[in-house]
């Protein structure tokens, strides 16, 4: 019968070859994983692609005039608020125009009444303030014309 034992010094050497290998396999599979594609945990932001936007049109400016006359019948006394809304120095048709109003401690503007410009870009409204009151004339722009507002004026009740 032969002695099965093996020598020591060649327990150690294939015990050693055994961790050898056994570390490379793993070398091996830790690498094979690094290769491999994986979701990034930090992605980088990529710039949103470009829109094409189509410009604005450009708004025409507008100027809004306001002036007041006195109206005197009998026993009522009222004022003629008017303006001439205008672009490019031409009336400006067809448009809403507000007439605002304010008076008293704390006064905040509210719109009194509503008109549409006439041909030539005119527009009137009547009033009878029962104090003190300030008014302006407010256009609030469309698709073609810029927004503006009129100078303030200041009316008195007439006694």
């Amino acid at each position: 019968m032969h002695d099965s034992r093996v020598p020591v010094p060649a327990r150690i050497a294939v015990a050693v070859a055994v961790a050898a290998l056994a570390v490379a396999g793993i070398m091996f599979t830790a690498s094979a994983v690094n290769a491999a594609p994986h979701p990034n945990p930090h992605p980088t932001v990529s710039p949103s692609p470009k829109v094409s936007h189509t410009p604005k049109p450009k708004l025409d400016p507008t100027k809004l005039s306001i002036s007041n006359k006195v109206i005197a019948h009998g026993k009522h006394h009222g004022d003629a608020v008017s303006g001439v809304l205008t672009s490019d120095g031409t009336g400006v048709a067809n448009e809403k125009v507000t007439l605002e109003a304010r008076s008293g401690v704390n006064p905040r503007w509210t719109v009194v009444a509503t008109g549409t410009t006439a041909t030539g870009g005119t527009v009137s409204f009547t009033v009878t303030p029962k104090v003190k009151t300030q008014y302006e004339l407010v256009f609030a722009g469309d698709s073609t014309y810029k927004a503006s507002d009129s100078d303030v004026i200041t009316l008195r009740p007439v006694k």
